[in-house]
């Protein structure tokens, strides 16, 4: 029997399940297209093709009040900056560098969401953090130029103040909006590195991922899974929790981890230590 998908959520995976796969020549030429002339048809196919990456990343983050649709969104917005950034010189696998973006950018708004949803006179904040890029992309559209905060403000019935309170959760930029409702200042503060550089780190010491996807070709398919688990992921899964999805205990995961380390030394040099 097929599967359902019902709501948002479950079209969203099913669209994941039918996207087509992009050859590595395709992927090569939508990418051209995208950064000689910002061609739309091409940014559509890339973003429709690495979907399930973005909603592989998005349901890491579930379970905050927000929806999948939302964080997919966001991932998608880090897909475009992916896109748009991405050094085709270099032979790198474009979805190795897209993952950081898309984390990046993902875990940003959770944290932006916390705050907001947090503050005492934002009460329009989480509807804003869901829809204010749309608008401003549509505005955009219509005016010829960038709107300004008070023109985005009425598109979306709020105060000018509200939009940029968003705007700095969304960057990431310290802000103070002067007292609220109950007297306090809201203040949001920096949430560290940029998605660039969120984008050029990983847990194996920072390797480039030139390096380091090239260096996962020397693992099987089941060294691939655990070290990925183990260390490439925001949160490391136990050797229990992976022996029982696999099938294996926890010490045979451990011998393959230790395994799949030591080609990972091999292949990327033996003075890098892999954590």
């Amino acid at each position: 029997m097929a599967a359902r998908y019902d709501g948002m959520a479950g079209r969203i995976r099913r669209a994941a399940i039918e996207a087509p796969m992009l050859d590595a020549e395709t992927e090569r030429d939508y990418l051209r297209r995208i950064q000689d002339s910002d061609d739309p048809v091409a940014l559509n196919a890339l973003l429709v093709s690495h979907l399930r990456l973005v909603l592989s990343v998005a349901q890491k983050y579930t379970g905050h009040g927000i929806g999948l649709e939302d964080l997919v969104a966001e991932g998608n917005l880090g897909l475009v900056e992916a896109a748009r950034r991405f050094d085709r010189s270099k032979g790198t696998r474009f979805s190795t560098y897209a993952a950081w973006w898309v984390r990046a950018l993902i875990r940003r708004f959770t944290i932006a969401n916390r705050r907001i949803v947090g503050a005492p006179s934002t009460r329009n904040g989480r509807r804003l953090l869901s829809s204010l890029r749309q608008t401003q992309r549509k505005l955009s559209a219509q005016l010829g130029a960038p709107p300004t905060r008070e023109q985005v403000a009425k598109a979306l019935d709020v105060t000018a103040e509200e939009v940029a309170m968003v705007e700095a959760a969304l960057s990431g930029r310290d802000v103070s909006l002067g007292p609220s409702d109950d007297g306090h200042v809201v203040d949001l503060p920096s949430f560290g590195a940029s998605p660039e550089e969120e984008a050029s780190k990983n847990e194996l010491h920072r390797l480039n991922e030139e390096s380091v996807a090239a260096a996962l070709e020397h693992l099987d398919a089941r060294e691939r899974l655990i070290v990925e688990k183990r260390l490439l992921h925001d949160d490391k899964e136990t050797l229990a929790n992976i022996g029982t999805r696999m099938g294996l205990s926890r010490e045979r995961v451990r011998q393959i981890e230790l395994r799949a380390r030591q080609k990972l030394r091999q292949a990327l040099g033996e003075h890098v230590a892999v954590a």
